[in-house]
């Protein structure tokens, strides 16, 4: 999807839009379809003059910093709803609140500039570790197998978060369906689950 597209597709309903949601979310979905794109596409596509971002936010840094931690604001809520109390150690409910913000996410990690950020690394590395005690938890309750290394689980998990709100985007894969699809790749990958034999028949 471009940019263009984006910004020209239903220009008064794109101002409504904008209103419901904060300047940063409208330029993080901007920046996600194309992070090329200049202050005055994400101004036109937020439904405000290239002037009023400006004084915003004074440079495209500036407003790329902003947006990430926009991103690990979101990133934060997750943890919150992931409760140590559910039986899976909060998974599914990680799931569920990661997927919508998917696209968001891998802006975050596919931007180089923020590798040179101080104050954006140090949230990263923070909410990188509580991921990866979800992740433990369900390890802990034996939902996931202990043997599994912590980089491969933190890169396995982000990576069908982002193909799952990858899918949803594109309209391969309804909302509803996204996390238990998740859920069930991460947990079984994609060979054939065993069948429960009937013990109940007699074997000839």
């Amino acid at each position: 999807m471009t940019v263009h597209s984006l910004t020209a597709a239903s220009s008064r309903s794109r101002g409504s839009r904008a209103a419901k949601r904060s300047l940063l979310d409208v330029a993080a979905e901007v920046l996600v379809a194309d992070p090329s794109a200049s202050l005055t596409q994400v101004a036109e596509a937020a439904g405000i003059g290239r002037t009023t971002l400006h004084k915003q936010y004074a440079t495209r840094e500036d407003l790329l910093r902003a947006v990430g931690h926009r991103v690990i604001d979101l990133w934060e809520k997750v943890t919150e709803v992931a409760s140590a109390d559910d039986p899976d150690g909060g998974l599914r409910a990680a799931i569920e609140a990661m997927i919508p913000i998917g696209p968001q996410l891998a802006f975050l990690w596919r931007t180089p500039s923020f590798d040179h950020d101080q104050d954006l690394e140090t949230r990263w590395n923070e909410f990188t570790q509580e991921t990866l005690a979800i992740l433990k938890r369900a390890q802990d309750r034996g939902v996931i197998s202990a043997a599994i290394p912590d980089w491969w689980l933190l890169s396995t998990f982000h990576a069908v978060i982002y193909i799952a709100s990858e899918r949803v985007q594109l309209g391969h894969l309804a909302r509803l369906d996204a996390p238990g699809l998740a859920l069930s790749t991460l947990l079984h990958g994609i060979a054939p689950q065993a069948q429960p034999q009937d013990h109940g028949k007699r074997q000839p």
